[in-house]
């Protein structure tokens, strides 16, 4: 009976190992079927983005034309159950070229957002606000400001949110404080990216944003330590304070476009107020920071103006192996650890031609093929003594060693956009312009710049 017993209990055993066995084996059959198909519906969900953003245009799905069943041509064994395969029709556009050769360059995330703001539909909305800036209609450019920054931060994912700059009066359609209409947020911020594209300046520079007209910032004094005896007081050597003043001048770019341009394509309109617009302002933020002297409009004070200590040559008038030597080790420690070097095109000529006594290039390697030197050219020797070097507007004569996080750009208010309408010629000028202001920091009083050194030939 006991033996009966035992067998009884070890068949049980068994078939419970056994359906153990089924129902895990039917799980992870389970598990491969829907890895499967979801692995499918991933392969289908890239294709058809990847053929979106090929086209620029979102694609246009057509439903199987087929009778639906099991061996239809447009069905796809997957794991046993039968997927519908939708067959994708993509629409083209004639200038979509134009904005694939513009996406050259970029980065990922700079493509993402030209995509976002710089295609056919937005194109046209640009246009439209255009038109409706240049004839006055306040209700259209505010309805069409409106979808534009809606339809640009919805495609890159993000939720509605106030503007920055205010949002446009009813009366006005002016953002509160402006002073003019502010550019849509595609156009402003693809704006933005080309004048950054085109300033080497701004990237390295300190910049303030300003709340108001003017605006003080602060001089970081610099303060000294000392030792004492025993029962003895500390020497007082309390820094003085200082601010430095910035005060915002308009810097823009003016340009006109007849009734056809306005309505012939939204890509010119747009490319002019982004592209072109943007690199100008860019280009003439470079010449400012390097070049002004704080005369007429100009901002307060670029490197050519500020109180620089220069290095004297070894031989006056000439640039040699150990006159940059000298630059590079007359700026103090603290400041090298950022330090850059800048100049423009005639003095970057010079460096490459300072030679060694058997009269090769020093900056150069000579076992390697000639190359120039700037920040331009990917081939080129962009470094000097380990620190970059950048090509920039300026004097022919003059190389600048210094930290630019020592220079303050002040930065009012946004990208505004003016028009008027000449009856005469029936164009329409516009007028793109941002307001700043940029001076070098002082290191502890106003006057002294610790942070630059510079060469200067013809001194």
């Amino acid at each position: 009976m006991s033996e009966l017993n035992t067998e009884d209990e070890g068949s049980a055993e068994l078939e419970a190992i056994t359906r153990m066995q089924d129902k895990l084996a039917a799980a992870i059959e389970n598990v491969r079927t829907e890895s499967r198909d979801m692995a499918l519906k991933a392969v289908e969900d890239f294709a058809t983005k990847l053929e979106g953003e090929r086209s620029r245009k979102p694609p246009i799905p057509e439903k199987n034309r087929g009778d639906g069943g099991d061996n239809t041509p447009h069905s796809r064994d997957a794991g046993g159950a039968f997927l519908e395969v939708e067959r994708i029709h993509v629409l083209g556009d004639a200038s979509d070229p134009l904005y694939r050769r513009m996406e050259r360059g970029r980065t990922i995330e700079d493509r993402n957002d030209f995509r976002a703001s710089r295609n056919p539909a937005m194109d046209d909305l640009a246009k439209q606000w255009c038109q409706a800036v240049s004839q006055s209609n306040v209700g259209e450019r505010i309805r069409l400001y409106d979808e534009m920054n809606g339809r640009y931060v919805e495609s890159l994912g993000y939720s509605r949110a106030s503007l920055l700059e205010g949002a446009p009066d009813a009366d006005s359609g002016f953002a509160v404080g402006s002073g003019a209409d502010l550019l849509p947020l595609p156009l402003s911020n693809q704006l933005m990216v080309e004048r950054d594209k085109a300033s080497k300046m701004r990237a390295l520079v300190n910049v303030f944003p300003m709340t108001s007209q003017t605006q003080r910032i602060p001089v970081l004094p610099t303060a000294a330590a000392a030792t004492r005896a025993e029962n003895a007081s500390y020497t007082d050597l309390t820094p003085d304070s200082d601010s430095a003043l910035l005060a915002a001048t308009d810097l823009g770019v003016m340009f006109s476009a007849g009734r056809n341009f306005l309505e012939d394509t939204g890509f010119n309109m747009a490319n002019q107020l982004t592209v072109v617009a943007g690199g100008a302002i860019g280009a003439e933020e470079d010449e400012q920071i390097i070049t002004s002297t704080g005369a007429n409009a100009d901002i307060t004070e670029g490197l050519d103006a500020a109180t620089i200590t220069t290095i004297a040559e070894n031989t006056a008038g000439e640039l040699g192996y150990v006159d940059i030597v000298a630059l590079h080790y007359g700026l103090p420690e603290q400041y090298r650890r950022n330090a850059k070097y800048f100049c423009n095109d005639a003095m970057l000529q010079t460096i490459v031609q300072v030679i060694d006594t058997n009269g090769r290039p020093i900056f150069l390697n000579q076992f390697e093929t000639p190359r120039a030197i700037n920040d331009i050219d990917p081939d080129a020797v962009g470094i000097l003594f380990g620190k970059p070097i950048y090509e920039v507007p300026g004097g022919d004569l003059i190389l600048y060693f210094g930290d630019p996080m020592w220079y303050a750009l002040g930065n009012r208010a946004g990208i505004r956009v003016y028009t008027s309408n000449s009856a005469m010629t029936q164009n329409t000028i516009w007028v793109i312009d941002e307001r700043i202001d940029g001076r070098v920091i002082p290191t502890s009083a106003v006057g002294t710049n610790a942070s630059w050194r510079k060469i200067d030939l013809a001194t």
